[in-house]
């Protein structure tokens, strides 16, 4: 029986292999659920899956790229964070797992189709948790209860969310659907990145 032939850990190559597998890693991760978004006037109706968020630390970070992202901490799963020994400031983040009643995104038409309600994870800051926390406490009925019209007003730092209850096309107040997740928990979706992750998106303050 002929051996498979090791795969070679030194060399040029090996640099190049280990930077194609986190790449696609972190493709994989991204396509398993996408992130929620509105821009400035968009509006969604939306559906909590979850009664309270996954909270986590994070750290606000440039790529070499210059794009913006927050990346979870890794002293949330372990003792020593990357970034952290770099400097960058933490931040701290609240993670919903809802579904969002625009549906499935056309690219060639760029326009969401609303044919059926899409598992999106909704990574928000303190002013938003408030917001949804004092919506609950408020209305005495756990997020998943409703079914809410979110609309965003403002970018950047001068940005602020609306929620109020949707309705259907008949002008009734919208009840939440039943739905069984396809998608990984919010815990693992928010999981932090490795040292080599952070290394080869090349992580600096984005401040």
């Amino acid at each position: 029986m002929e051996e498979t032939p090791e795969r070679s850990t030194s060399g040029w190559g090996a640099v190049a292999r280990r930077q194609a597998e986190i790449a696609e890693r972190r493709s994989e991760m991204e396509n398993q659920v996408k992130e929620f978004y509105l821009k400035d006037g968009e509006s969604a109706t939306i559906q909590f899956l979850h009664d309270e968020p996954y909270c986590y630390d994070a750290h606000s970070v440039r790529d070499k790229n210059g794009r913006f992202s927050v990346v979870p901490c890794q002293l949330n799963t372990q003792r020593r964070c990357e970034m952290c020994s770099r400097g960058i400031k933490q931040t701290w983040r609240a993670a919903f797992k809802i579904l969002d009643y625009r549906g499935s995104w056309d690219k060639d038409k760029k326009k969401f189709t609303y044919d059926k309600p899409v598992e999106k994870i909704w990574k928000v800051g303190a002013t938003i948790a408030n917001q949804l926390k004092s919506i609950r406490d408020r209305r005495g009925r756990e997020l998943t209860e409703m079914v809410l019209e979110v609309t965003r007003s403002g970018s950047n730092t001068d940005t602020t969310y609306n929620f109020e209850p949707a309705f259907d096309d008949d002008d009734r107040k919208r009840s939440p659907i039943p739905w069984k997740e396809g998608t990984p928990p919010v815990e693992t979706l928010c999981q932090p990145p490795t040292d080599d992750e952070i290394d080869v998106s090349g992580y600096s303050d984005s401040m």
